[in-house]
């Protein structure tokens, strides 16, 4: 995920890493009343397959993570374009791509001129059928949280939301009305008196772990969906492979170490198939390429300064032809009139002179700062549809919102994804019931774990045609 403000939507400590899910089930709830396949999907945002496969490099105490690799598969994964959170976590539980389920950003795509700021969050925005849309089919159950673009889906969901203008509590206070049941916040606030204590303002995967802890144990789903992304953050802040950013990670291993002993609490861990999964991987960034900046000068978006109540000046979009969708280290380029090829033409012609011109007087830059997509390489990629042109950016460099000022500036982020899926790859593992096969396999696609998960259930997605991934 893109370091947004959805760093605080669940606004609402280092847990022992080598936390065992193995022991005893003596204070065991009763277990289930028959034998039936599980799912629990984690996912840990950002994790790029190099933590993984190189864990004994970076000195990694991963002590469940290393355990689910011994004793399952695992795998880098090509991603989606742009490998960005929303899209690709659309793409694992539906099985297809961007071009087919319809996410393209972690945001709709918005009119320049009344930008809301608003997250996607209503999972009815998913053009494509998804894993919660079979297991209602198969009636079975399903727990969610802060899965994207999930609101609405499930039985026990509490959503990931951020909407544009909110302050936190209000998000919080959102959050809350449209959790699924409704109560569902107060039951596990009752239940859990250290549900909020390890919650601040970089970090909330404690407080969506617990909510995670009290769904497996108590509501026991078929398929569990959990979404952290405390990591993402910290790796966009000080980049990947940071000592900041490896102590996230883990933490992260002692969250997954709790969920994995809630579910042997409830006497379903035996029955379970795990998956932890990621979205896309990492690299380090210094430059941001501000290409509304380039179309303001090209005559493409108009625009003026105003004052607000306590005289700050702010730019305000009056006109636009083509407008920037900007999706972390990629672009794209939307016209207004989708029949306006002359501004296509022009928007094409300013980003050949941005790519070139600007890239050669950036420090430590011979060549270009992005490669350009027209709309046949764009359907190659099976990508944003409504998009007249792509940018993708090169290494080191992001994109940037700005349509004042220089068209580079140092970024204000250390990392960054949003990249061609091949510059790096997303993780998959799969471990525990039906899984017999081990060891580090070869590359997999991401359209292929959703049928997996689907498979493990007996479950079909409509729209998938990949194969799935072979657990034995």
């Amino acid at each position: 995920m893109t370091a947004t403000p959805i760093k605080f939507i669940l606004c609402l400590s280092l847990f022992l890493s080598t936390i065992s899910w193995t022991g005893s089930r003596s204070n065991a709830a009763a277990p289930s009343r028959a034998k039936v396949a599980r799912t629990l999907v984690v996912s840990l945002d950002g994790l790029d397959f190099r933590y993984l496969k190189n864990a004994d490099e970076y000195g990694l105490k991963i002590p469940n993570l290393r355990r689910l690799m011994a004793n399952g598969i695992s795998a880098g994964v090509y991603g989606t374009f742009p490998s960005l959170t929303y899209p690709a976590h659309t793409t694992i539980i539906t099985g297809v791509e961007p071009d087919r389920h319809g996410i393209y950003g972690n945001g709709p795509i918005e009119p320049l001129d009344r930008p809301t700021g608003d997250l996607i969050f209503y999972a009815s925005n998913i053009k494509a059928d998804t894993l919660w849309d079979a297991a209602r089919r198969k009636g079975l159950s399903v727990g969610s949280v802060s899965w994207p673009i999930s609101l609405g889906a499930g039985d026990f969901n509490l959503p990931e939301i951020f909407k544009g203008g909110n302050r936190a509590l209000q998000n919080l206070a959102l959050t809350k009305i449209l959790t699924r049941p409704k109560g569902l916040v107060d039951e596990v606030t009752k239940h859990d008196s250290a549900l909020y204590a390890q919650m601040t303002a970089d970090e909330q995967d404690d407080l969506r772990s617990r909510f995670a802890e009290y769904i497996i144990e108590f509501k026991r789903p078929e398929l569990m969906l959990v979404h952290l992304f405390d990591f993402d953050h910290f790796q966009h802040d000080v980049g990947p492979f940071e000592p900041e950013s490896i102590a996230i990670l883990e933490k992260l291993d002692g969250y997954l170490g709790r969920m994995l002993a809630a579910a042997e609490r409830a006497g379903t861990l035996d029955q379970t198939t795990v998956f932890v999964v990621s979205d896309h991987g990492f690299l380090p960034i210094k430059w941001q390429i501000n290409p509304g900046v380039a179309l303001v000068r090209a005559g493409l978006i108009t625009i003026r300064d105003d004052r607000d109540a306590k005289g700050k000046v702010r730019t305000v979009v009056t006109d636009w032809k083509v407008m920037p969708f900007v999706t972390a280290a990629s672009c794209a380029l939307i016209l207004k009139d989708p029949n306006d090829h002359a501004s296509a033409r022009k928007a094409l012609d300013a980003m050949r002179e941005l790519e070139t011109e600007d890239g050669r007087q950036t420090p430590g830059r011979a060549d270009g700062l992005f490669t350009i997509l027209t709309p046949p390489q764009i359907r190659a990629r099976h990508s944003n549809t409504r998009a007249a042109l792509m940018l993708e950016a090169n290494e080191g460099y992001t994109f940037g919102t700005n349509l004042s000022g220089a068209v580079t500036v140092e970024s204000k982020q250390h990392g960054q994804h949003g990249y061609f899926p091949e510059r790096y790859e997303a993780s998959f593992v799969a471990s525990g019931a039906g899984v017999s096969r081990r060891g580090v396999r070869s590359q997999i696609r991401m359209v292929q774990i959703g049928p997996t998960i689907a498979h493990v259930l007996n479950m079909k997605l409509r729209d998938a045609r990949a194969a799935p991934v072979s657990l034995k």
